[in-house]
C-alpha cells in the first residue's frame, strides 16, 4: 500500500467535505473541526498556511491559482 502525501491527504479531506483548496486560506477553526476525518495537526497545518500565506485579501487573481502558486512556492504544489 502507497503512503499519500500529507498535503494531498489534506487537500483531499477538504475536497471530500465540500471545500476548494482556496477556502483553506480562510477556513475559521470552527468549521474545521466539523469536517470528517480531519485531525489536530491537519488543523494546525491550515492554521500555519493562513499565517504565512502571502495572498492579501483581495487577490487580483483567482484564489484557487493564488492557492496552488503558495503551495508550489513551499515545495507541496
Amino acid at each position: 500500500m502507497q503512503h499519500e502525501p500529507y498535503e494531498k491527504r489534506l487537500l483531499r479531506i477538504f475536497a471530500e467535505a465540500g471545500y476548494s483548496p482556496a477556502e483553506i486560506l480562510t477556513i475559521k477553526p470552527e468549521d474545521m473541526v466539523e469536517i470528517p476525518r480531519i485531525t489536530v495537526p491537519n488543523i494546525r497545518t491550515v492554521l500555519f498556511i493562513q499565517r504565512k500565506a502571502p495572498i492579501p485579501k483581495r487577490c487580483k487573481i483567482c484564489p484557487d491559482r493564488a492557492f496552488e502558486q503558495f503551495l508550489e512556492e513551499l515545495g507541496l504544489g
